[in-house]
């Protein structure tokens, strides 16, 4: 219980490349769904990043932030984003999409997509940020 209700239960949480609205139908496409960033090397900027959470159980105007924080919470966070989800009746499901451009990720590992609200902690994804390997190539000295 918040101080004015119910928290939001989080129906889901996806992070994707793109999110597309329909202009005549309201309708979300969610483009290049992914749980798992490979990068040549560290730090890396990702372009674009969108984050996708669907809710229902809520109460009136409510804050939500969502955060991208690494696993162990040893920095700052990656990015903090907030938006005001509007809920006309508590079963109603209200949806909020938030696009972020140029995150840096300082290191490989595991991070967190979290939702929060009024402090409290909803629901969390895992975004795992890879080394890639390096291919070898045809006239590469190493091979020969």
């Amino acid at each position: 219980m918040r101080g004015n209700g119910l928290v939001p239960d989080v129906l889901s949480l996806a992070v994707c490349d793109q999110i597309i609205t329909d202009r005549m139908t309201g309708k979300q496409s969610l483009i290049g769904l992914f749980t798992t960033v490979h990068a040549a090397k560290f730090p890396v900027t990702h372009p674009q990043l969108c984050v996708h959470l669907s809710m229902t159980d809520g109460r009136g105007k409510t804050r939500i932030t969502i955060c991208i924080i690494d696993a162990d919470d040893a920095r700052d966070p990656v990015v903090r984003g907030q938006g005001i989800v509007d809920f006309k009746n508590p079963r109603a499901i209200a949806n909020l999409s938030l696009q972020f451009h140029g995150l840096v990720f300082t290191h490989p590992g595991e991070y967190r997509v979290q939702i929060l609200c009024e402090g409290e902690l909803l629901r969390e994804a895992r975004l795992h940020l890879v080394q890639a390997k390096r291919r070898p190539q045809p006239n590469d000295p190493k091979l020969n």
